[in-house]
């Protein structure tokens, strides 16, 4: 028999790293609270294009502890999973909408700590049809965050992240408290909006995630009607201080650039016979320095990095270089 350590760890190992959500579901309004989001995190990354096709609800068990191991916030969890968890498929233009309760049943055993869920057949082909476009996002980071807005800003920035230039123009301001079920009466006031939702969320999501973003508010009048957000995710960074450190370089004098690419090798373990043929020979020289560079900028992080450089050095075990091959 499974003890309930084996099976969470078995759990583990079947979960993908990152989790595909379509487009479509990512840009509508749902209705979760945060541990009712986790629930959908965990299913969402179990659910495969083939689902899309059943005729018939699908059952998922989860390891309580990937969501809480309190049993009243797991009940009461529960009660408002089964009553409000929906998503709502929208046309404003065309005056068309459809309306989905996710979730069809849900048992829980502490003895097991297991939360078994159904997915109602429904709304199967509208979450697991990924062909016409999808939102990629880790599922570990998404698990991480602990406020319902930044669950829900997350994944609509990582929509956005690789598109016009990682830039979500101008959204209205009430689209997006009703995109993000921002929608009490409090957070009509962009002041309210701005210190409850915006800014927590923001400093959330760069504390724990692949990106960080900042936003403009566009006015009418006097009045915040829109939003554009800028999103910069870590490949992004990393590029701009590449950038940045090759500029530099450029600027260095001869003697100063000497200096810095000594101090630079110093930040490795390389042999003296390695260091004096990489000191010897220009092209290790340069091939060198473009490695450490992207180290420095966070574009590549090996967990060895000098075994990594002496690899891209073409450094065999015995310290000799490798001859390349053409081509």
């Amino acid at each position: 028999m499974k003890t309930p350590n084996s099976t969470f760890l078995h759990f583990m190992m079947k979960l993908k790293h990152y989790n595909r959500q379509p487009n479509g579901v990512v840009m509508t309004r749902q209705n979760f609270s945060l541990l009712e989001k986790r629930v959908f995190y965990i299913v969402m990354n179990q659910i495969s294009e083939a689902d899309a096709e059943m005729k018939q609800n699908k059952y998922f068990k989860i390891p309580a502890k990937l969501i809480t191991n309190n049993y009243r916030q797991i009940l009461a969890m529960t009660q408002s999973l089964m009553r409000n968890c929906q998503i709502w498929l929208r046309n404003d233009e065309e005056q068309e909408f459809s309306a989905y309760n996710v979730f069809s049943s849900a048992k829980y055993s502490a003895k097991e700590a297991i939360f078994e869920i159904g997915v109602s057949y429904e709304v199967l082909p509208h979450i697991a049809k990924i062909k016409s476009g999808y939102t990629e996002y880790e599922l570990a980071i998404a698990l991480s965050l602990n406020k319902t807005y930044s669950q829900r800003l997350y994944e609509i920035l990582s929509r956005w992240k690789n598109f016009n230039g990682g830039s979500w123009s101008e959204i209205a301001v009430d689209e997006l408290r009703e995109l993000i079920s921002a929608t009490e009466d409090t957070y009509d006031d962009f002041g309210q909006f701005k210190r409850r939702v915006l800014d927590p969320s923001q400093e959330e999501i760069s504390a724990k995630t692949d990106l960080t973003f900042t936003y403009k508010i566009h006015k009418t009048g006097r009045k915040v009607t829109h939003i554009t957000f800028l999103i910069v995710t870590q490949e992004s960074k990393a590029l701009e201080e590449l950038q940045e450190i090759r500029e530099e370089l450029g600027k260095m004098s001869m003697d100063d650039r000497w200096k810095y690419f000594q101090e630079r090798m110093q930040a490795y373990d390389f042999t003296k016979s390695q260091r004096n043929k990489i000191i010897q020979e220009e092209e290790l020289a340069n091939r060198f320095i473009n490695a450490d560079i992207e180290i420095q900028a966070g574009k590549r992080s090996p967990t060895n990095p000098t075994a990594y450089i002496a690899v891209i050095l073409g450094f065999n075990e015995s310290g000799k270089v490798k001859k390349a091959k053409n081509g």
